[in-house]
């Protein structure tokens, strides 16, 4: 079984298009995911998929970079026991910084923050994708999330991971074959198994087809 896991900013969706997924982009993971498995793998929140992707049915969510679960109908909080009193000891910090962020579910969100800035807690990990940081329990992140989601729907394969930025490095780490489409950084282009030659959601909907068609295997490297 193919299971394709994908980040979704720069990689499903484009921000030319305010990060909005295409209609062609959400059709095509709708009709991969009727054959084999799609996972969304994201840092971002499960209200801004509902605004952005509304109409996309993937296999799977894992959202909050592995920290939130959405399995068929059942959500499962992937973080360990005392995650949020924890949690909670970081936002005193920040806040006693004057450092903004935002809250998630899980997970908290900041911008433009410099490395030094950072409080440093037994437990939580800061992990920077580009210009954004999110505060993560340590031991979670996107390919540990991904591995959680396949394991709660009872799913074994082969995974594909494609994605863009530095935060996908993780889901790149549990993957048999890693993808990076056109507009990724270098240093994740340099971990692929098959760089793109299309950007964004249209380099992930090239990579559907090769795979539906069965020319995926033609075009990777081979180990």
């Amino acid at each position: 079984m193919w299971i394709v896991a994908s980040d979704f900013d720069r990689t499903i969706s484009d921000e030319k298009d305010a990060f909005r997924v295409r209609e062609e982009v959400r059709d095509k993971i709708n009709e991969f995911s009727k054959y084999w498995g799609f996972f969304v793998v994201t840092g971002r929140e499960r209200r801004f998929m509902e605004a952005l992707a509304p109409g996309l049915k993937p296999t799977g969510w894992v959202l909050e970079n592995g920290c939130l679960i959405l399995a068929g109908d059942r959500e499962i909080l992937n973080v360990p026991p005392g995650w949020f009193s924890l949690r909670q000891r970081v936002i005193t910090e920040l806040k006693g910084r004057g450092i903004k962020f935002s809250s998630g579910e899980a997970i908290l969100y900041l911008s433009d923050v410099l490395e030094d800035d950072l409080p440093r807690i037994d437990g939580v990990n800061f992990e920077r994708n580009r210009n954004d940081v999110m505060v993560l329990p340590s031991g979670i992140d996107k390919g540990s999330g991904l591995l959680r989601a396949l394991k709660e729907m009872g799913l074994n394969g082969t995974i594909i991971a494609v994605g863009d930025g530095e935060n996908d490095a993780s889901l790149f780490r549990v993957a048999q074959f890693r993808v990076a489409v056109k507009n990724a950084v270098d240093p994740l282009k340099s971990m692929a198994d098959l760089v793109l030659d299309r950007e964004d959601g249209l380099g992930v909907v090239k990579l559907l087809d090769m795979i539906l068609s069965g020319d995926f295997l033609k075009n990777v490297k081979v180990h």
